[in-house]
């Protein structure tokens, strides 16, 4: 039996039991997990103590679910807590958690040990995929740990909605607007389960955008809002869950815009995409021009913004491809990924629409957004891989092929391709961002800046290593 090590650190401003508080509720487990991984609990008794017994459940790979048992075998407040697997997929897991105080806040050190089942395949599967996956879910933890500790700014006595706020890009909204002092309310169809990584002070209300009777009393003594929905797993659709562009983009948008006039709801900004258009040769664009005309039609100050392909931590879509980088010898790319795209970092989205909550020269006007730079799709693969420091060829295939064999896919829990959101991939996206820059300036992060904010050596609020090697 080969047993590995995985060691990380970080420090977070806040006291030592304030710290110890947060990582010892077990509640919290959630959202320090990767959404995908779709974490959810079975049991009810969550008072920490030893001898607590844990059971939840997991979705790392595929959609396809994963029991763990979990036993507290060691807990000493405010400095340090154990947790074996009790049953799961490995053959040995111990993770020991400490906490000290420090200049700054408190040091939180995590220490995992673990070994695999099936004895050589299983040192197969640490490195072409458990060894990658444990770094990005303790990269993600980091993440998320600086998210929920930020200092809050001075409020502004502005109220703002955010409908998919817990999502990659209305997450980034959100945490911009408490950024500059905002109230911020999140409209969840999951409520406070669907917290995240949002600092506890954001309110998380209840509101499902198929059903219209929710929204009116979640928009309820609001300012603006601002609509960022994302199905889950998007681009890849589900109708029979209600998961589609369709159902989602539109007609969620035209029901929040309704319930908005009807909330006393003063302005209203909503995220689109470039090439929405009424005749667009694909579904997704028609289903966003719905939306926006439902904007630009409410009798609200509105503000359309079209953004490019949006990447940063968390997207579903490069990082995507760095997930194939981590667990493949290759990097699949449909054609020879000669589309060009200008990809717009987060943060610069998150900003733009933050800034069209209150600017006078964003009122009734429709934004394109893109990075500074056009590129195809294969450098722009090549350049995140470089930045990641991941050393993979990328391999094209012919769409039709592709399509083919993503076909079967579509019917897995979480499928991690589908033949429309292979076309979605191969879509070109370059819009003009002049009339943008000349009413509201602004400087736009180049793809490499950007990447270099989450994929670069050192970039991660913690520091990471397993086996003795930094990750």
């Amino acid at each position: 039996m080969t047993l590995h090590r995985l060691s990380a650190t970080q420090v977070v401003p806040r006291p030592i039991d304030e710290v110890f508080a947060f990582f010892a509720d077990p509640s919290n487990l959630a959202r320090l997990t990767p959404p995908d991984m779709r974490f959810e609990f079975l049991t009810d008794d969550r008072r920490m103590r030893d001898g607590l017994v844990l059971d939840y459940r997991l979705r790392p790979l595929l959609g396809v679910p994963v029991r763990w048992r979990t036993l507290i075998d060691a807990f000493d407040p405010p400095h340090s807590f154990h947790d074996v697997q009790a049953r799961g997929p490995y053959r040995a897991w111990r993770h020991t958690h400490t906490f000290e105080a420090v200049d700054g806040g408190t040091l939180v050190g995590d220490q995992v040990e673990y070994s695999l089942p099936l004895g050589p395949l299983g040192e197969i599967a640490n490195r072409l995929v458990v060894r990658s996956q444990l770094a990005e879910i303790f990269r993600f933890r980091a993440r998320a740990v600086e998210s929920i500790f930020e200092p809050a700014a001075a409020p502004t006595g502005q109220s703002v909605a955010v409908a998919g706020g817990t999502g990659f890009v209305g997450g980034a909204i959100a945490r911009e607007l408490r950024r500059r002092g905002h109230r911020v309310v999140v409209l969840s169809h999951r409520g406070e389960a669907g917290r995240g990584s949002l600092p506890d002070d954001v309110e998380l209300r209840t509101a499902d955008v198929a059903d219209a009777s929710s929204l009116a009393r979640a928009l309820a003594g609001l300012d603006a809002v601002v609509i960022a929905l994302a199905f889950r797993n998007s681009p890849m659709e589900s109708p029979r869950r209600g998961q589609t562009f369709e159902l989602v983009d539109a007609r969620g948008t035209e029901r929040l815009v309704t319930a908005a006039r009807d909330a006393g709801v003063q302005r209203v900004i909503y995220l689109s995409g470039a090439g929405a258009a009424p005749d667009a040769r694909r579904h997704w664009f028609r289903a966003k021009w719905r939306a926006e005309e439902a904007v630009r039609k409410s009798g609200l100050t509105w503000t359309i913004v079209r953004p490019t392909w949006i990447f940063g931590p968390g997207d579903v879509s490069l990082n995507r491809f760095l997930g194939f980088a981590r667990s493949l010898p290759f990097v699949p790319l449909t054609n020879a990924g000669r589309q060009r795209l200008a990809p717009v970092f987060v943060d610069d989205a998150a900003r733009l629409a933050a800034d069209s909550v209150t600017a006078p020269a964003a009122e009734n006007q429709v934004f394109e957004l893109g990075g500074p730079e056009a590129i195809s799709m294969r450098e722009i693969i090549a350049r995140a891989l470089r930045v990641a420091r991941i050393d993979r060829p990328i391999l094209p295939g012919p769409a039709p092929l592709l399509k083919l064999g993503a076909w079967p896919l579509q019917f897995l829990p979480e499928p991690p391709l589908t033949p429309d959101a292979v076309d979605f991939v191969n879509q070109p996206a370059i819009v003009d961002s002049g009339p943008l820059l000349a009413r509201m300036p602004r400087s736009l992060m180049s793809l490499e800046e950007g990447l270099s904010t989450y994929l670069a050596p050192g970039s991660s609020p913690a520091s990471l290593a397993i086996d003795g090697v930094p990750r």
